[in-house]
């Protein structure tokens, strides 16, 4: 009976091992959005903040992996992560790859331009002001700061909620791949 009693607790902590790991899989599935990885990125048309211009993701089709970057002008994280942005997007821009940043409504547009000249942002920033293309094309649920990762082809390659813990950065390796693939003609 001592036994029995003994490896009871053992095979509940085998169980909860198993159904933890198996949330964290599913979790991870989870893209904070309606879309899913492996499908096709709505288009959008989207002004730039600072130019004016309007930018639309097919504009990129078949020629860079764009990266779309979710985030509002309250999010702290949202702020505190765009230097690494920057850095990211000078480093990977010739080799085909493209940032588009797409702040969700809120203040006026005096504090988005003052973050991005204080921020020294070299992307464009589009502004979604009815937030039409974040919650019905994309079904943007969940937290900010959401990063989609869209290959040449228009594809959903990769998404992440959040910044990163200090050296742990795995756009980088993402991003190598899809290059790649690009230049394969995948």
């Amino acid at each position: 009976m001592r036994a029995a009693s003994k490896v009871a607790p053992f095979f509940l902590l085998i169980f909860l091992s198993v159904v933890l790991a198996a949330s964290t899989v599913l979790a991870a599935g989870d893209t904070a959005m309606r879309l899913k990885i492996g499908e096709k990125a709505p288009d959008f048309r989207l002004k730039d903040v600072m130019t004016g211009k309007t930018v639309t993701l097919s504009e990129f089709a078949g020629k860079k992996i764009v990266m779309l970057e979710f985030w509002a002008t309250w999010c702290d994280i949202c702020k505190r992560e765009m230097p690494n942005l920057v850095k990211l997007h000078n480093a990977w821009k010739p080799k085909g790859f493209e940032l588009l940043s797409v702040v969700l409504p809120a203040g006026n547009i005096n504090d988005i331009k003052k973050i991005i000249n204080e921020k020294k942002l070299t992307y464009p920033v589009l502004l979604d002001a009815d937030l039409a293309m974040a919650t019905k094309l994309y079904g943007l649920a969940g937290p900010i700061p959401l990063k989609v990762v869209i290959d040449h082809k228009g594809v959903i390659r990769y998404s992440h909620v959040g910044d990163y813990p200090p050296g742990e950065d795995e756009l980088p390796f993402v991003l190598e791949d899809l290059v790649k693939e690009m230049g394969k003609g995948k």
